[in-house]
């Protein structure tokens, strides 16, 4: 898709339709319209206005005698923030596609009295929303057609002010950016949304290096031999059930210096959980396929950051398996060594996800990384905790936990802190080993989840993303739709951005 900024005047764009975010207040909503008839030179029907005064969640199509006309309310001025301007926009979008138009011109909303809020957040902001608002998984379908799939090919984003021209350069970055980061999402969902016959781990792998490739980043693949030798055991085991090998992929992109200590993004990539011998319930578990919404995240962050050029030092590990009930199956009751040396009890295989992340986590340690972040669909509780809302983080370092909430706030791909605290860790001892895979009450899953994985990192800082209950959905959002929603790439990909600020500032 094509998005670009025009600075001419809003008649001489040439657009299917436009797009114009209004507000609740009365005043504000009337010299909108009014600026809309001046500038389009037009008259709108009011018959088509009756129902809609502005307010979130609303949307009108107008007609004039001249154009077709979208009006996404923004709700009341004062309780403007950067999400109302997004779901605006994304439902204004949505509204266009239907129509089956070819391209939309939007509006770019100029209010620059948000607090922190720059020209080029708010167009970046509605540049993602566009992006996510529009993304279907439709490549399986025969005829489209009869599906009502409509593609939108360009967006021209436009102002009705003048005044907007001078900030054109902060304009065209926020598209930039905002394209980059919206794309990159919308490919974590298309990894996944494909069903685990065409996406399985070596097929993964292939993806990686294939984007690899086109960006500025090397990717590597260990096999099995490989996971031998290094005695990877964790990944090994869970993976015994499936015809499919383990992959464990390595990333690696080198925008800063030599001698700059790098970030390590970890994604647990389950191509498919049935929970092994402890076999989950048949109901739902179709949506087991988007078990490596981690994996997704970490490489949509890569496809991110290496096209904005971010000026750090960023490994990605994934550690890629089929979860399988075999003859040759890990069992409940088995003993696993990890890659540290560390012994695991297994009392649930369906609690794989940390098995794997127990290898990759201290492997992590061989980069002496600036900071490690792990993001994992790994507990059911989570979205107990919490519903489908935020996703949960957790970790040793409350300053690299506090980036993320941040990162989050600012990108509404929100995260929410529970503790790590020492009395939670001895509901995770074994009596045969030193760890078990799952609590021996049953609560506190989320918290149990994050203290294993504790066991296993490294002398370095490190935060878990417990994505479960954000990366799939059961239905759609204003910009999210139903299945995979490519969490995490939006806040890591923040968080980055962020330390890249810094980063810059101090050199």
């Amino acid at each position: 898709m094509k998005i670009t900024f025009e600075k001419t005047t809003i008649e001489k764009l040439k657009s299917d339709t436009y797009l114009f975010l209004c507000y609740e207040d009365k005043k504000l909503f009337s010299e909108e319209l009014r600026l809309i008839e001046n500038q389009l030179k037009c008259s709108l029907a009011k018959i088509s206005l009756e129902d809609f005064e502005g307010k979130e969640k609303q949307t009108a199509l107008v007609y004039s005698d001249k154009y077709r006309i979208i009006l996404s309310g923004l709700g009341k001025k004062d309780n403007l923030n950067l999400e109302k301007v997004r779901k605006a926009t994304a439902r204004g979008v949505k509204k266009a596609k239907t129509l089956n138009i070819k391209s939309v011109a939007i509006e770019i909303l100029q209010d620059l009295t948000l607090k922190g809020v720059e020209i080029e957040d708010i167009t970046r902001a509605q540049t993602i929303s566009a992006l996510l608002a529009l993304y279907s998984f439709d490549k399986y379908y025969t005829n489209k057609k009869d599906k009502e799939i409509y593609k939108i090919n360009d967006i021209i984003l436009f102002s009705q002010y003048n005044s907007l021209g001078k900030y054109s350069g902060e304009i065209q970055e926020g598209i930039r950016s905002g394209t980059v980061i919206g794309e990159a999402t919308n490919m974590a969902r298309d990894l996944g949304n494909e069903p685990s016959n065409v996406l399985y781990p070596e097929v993964l792998a292939k993806k990686v290096q294939e984007l690899a490739k086109l960006n500025k980043f090397s990717a590597s693949v260990l096999g099995k031999a490989q996971l031998t030798k290094l005695g990877m055991n964790g990944v090994l085991e869970v993976a015994k059930g499936s015809k499919r090998e383990p992959k464990f992929i390595i990333m690696e992109y080198k925008g800063g210096k030599k001698t700059d200590k790098p970030f390590v993004l970890v994604g647990k990539g389950v191509t498919f959980d049935s929970g092994g011998i402890s076999i989950k319930p048949s109901a739902g578990m179709a949506m087991m396929k988007l078990d490596m919404g981690g994996a997704a995240a970490v490489v949509g962050v890569f496809d991110a950051i290496t096209q904005l050029n971010l000026k750090l030092n960023v490994i990605g590990l994934i550690p890629a398996v089929e979860n399988m009930p075999d003859g040759g199956a890990y069992k409940p009751g088995d003993v696993i060594k990890a890659f540290n040396g560390k012994t695991i009890e297994v009392d649930n295989t369906d609690a794989e996800g940390r098995v794997i992340l127990a290898d990759a986590l201290s492997y992590a340690s061989k980069y002496k990384p600036e900071a490690v972040i792990d993001m994992a669909t790994l507990t059911g509780a989570s979205i107990i905790a919490v519903g489908s809302v935020a996703s949960i983080v957790m970790g040793n370092d409350q300053k690299l936990i506090d980036e993320l909430i941040i990162a989050g706030d600012q990108t509404y791909d929100r995260v929410w802190q529970l503790p790590l605290w020492d009395e939670y860790d001895k509901m995770i001892d074994s009596e045969i080993a030193d760890v078990r895979n799952s609590g021996v009450v049953k609560q506190a899953g989320t918290i149990l989840g994050g203290m294993f994985l504790k066991r296993f990192i490294g002398d370095y800082s490190w935060a878990h993303l417990d994505i479960a209950a954000t990366a799939m959905r059961t239905a759609e959002t204003d910009y999210d739709p139903k299945n995979a929603t490519g969490s995490g790439v939006r806040l890591v990909t923040q968080f980055l951005m962020n330390r890249n600020k810094k980063t810059g500032k101090n050199r």
